[in-house]
């Protein structure tokens, strides 16, 4: 049995701006379209009283009942070794009474960076928040095995997963197949 999968963020309602990623959510667009999944994008207002997670919940009852009421199973998140972003979903999402999972959490990078490459997407550098670090990171690098290491040798997360570094996966650059590691 297929199960329907369906791509959500959020993203600044005045800029359209995704958070830490710098990226305007039509790249997001852009992707999902290439990728032929569905896509709800949340705009978070910051004035707004309302919290982020209420936010999320509106926008998974809204799916739900977009989807003849068929109850949402689990929310996925690629996080990979962030324990105090993994506690936050736990602790205040996992409120929603939703399974959380986290498939990609501790798998050991030379696996995903086999994975990265296998699937041929080309990332490119969409933030490098930390002008610590602006002689080894740059927006619109290319990431790849190489650019890992280089990174690694200055000391920062070769993945830059404390944050020196954010990615848009180019995804429509290569066949949807290739980019979901499908048989084409």
């Amino acid at each position: 049995q297929v199960v329907p999968l369906v791509l959500l963020t959020t993203f600044d309602a005045t800029s359209r701006i995704i958070a830490h990623q710098e990226a305007h959510i039509d790249i997001v667009v852009q992707q999902a379209r290439h990728l032929q999944i569905p896509l709800v994008g949340i705009p978070v207002h910051r004035a707004s009283s309302e919290s982020y997670v209420t936010r999320i919940s509106r926008a998974l009852r809204l799916i739900e009942a977009h989807n003849n009421n068929r109850s949402i199973h689990s929310l996925v998140f690629g996080d990979l070794h962030l324990e105090h972003i993994r506690g936050w979903r736990d602790s205040e999402l996992g409120k929603l009474n939703y399974q959380l999972e986290y498939p990609l959490w501790k798998v050991p990078y030379p696996i995903l960076m086999k994975d990265l490459e296998a699937s041929t997407v080309p990332c490119i550098l969409s933030a490098a928040p930390n002008d610590n670090h602006k002689d080894v990171v740059k927006v619109g690098d290319t990431f790849g095995r190489d650019y890992a290491r280089k990174v690694e040798a200055a000391g920062l997360d070769s993945f830059g997963e404390n944050g020196e570094f954010h990615t848009v996966a180019q995804v429509w650059k290569v066949s949807r197949e290739q980019a979901l590691g499908l048989p084409e």
